[in-house]
């Protein structure tokens, strides 16, 4: 399967609605809508990994739940978990999804930190 990552299946916009700190993991919260999914709240945990040549807080793992109010009123949900890296207050985030509803999609999020703003862009693996 080849997937054109310049043309997502799907794009949305989240407002990051609170931060977290603790030892090496962040927590974050967003909030936003995302096509063909509607009104969708995750958290993440960033757990970053100090490595060799990466510098400090540069990268690591993500975990998180994301769970979306469809147009139509159904509810769906997702675990996460894959890989980010961080450059200041920007990070881009990458993953693969197992939804409820049988979806299974590649995600990538860029994070803006300080803007408190995240846009996501995904791909169906179907």
């Amino acid at each position: 399967m080849n997937l054109d990552l310049s043309n997502p299946d799907g794009t949305g916009t989240f407002t990051i609605t609170a931060i977290g700190q603790k030892n090496d993991t962040m927590t974050v919260f967003m909030e936003g809508k995302v096509e063909g999914y509607g009104f969708v709240t995750l958290t993440h945990e960033y757990k970053h990994a100090s490595r060799g040549d990466c510098g400090e807080r540069s990268g690591g793992t993500v975990i998180g739940t994301a769970e979306a109010i469809l147009e139509e009123g159904n509810t769906v949900s997702t675990p996460h978990m894959g890989t980010f890296s961080r450059d200041g207050s920007k990070m881009k985030v990458f993953f693969a999804d197992y939804v409820t509803n049988g979806d299974q999609n590649f995600v990538r999020f860029e994070v803006d930190l300080l803007e408190k703003q995240s846009s996501v862009s995904f791909w169906s693996l179907k």
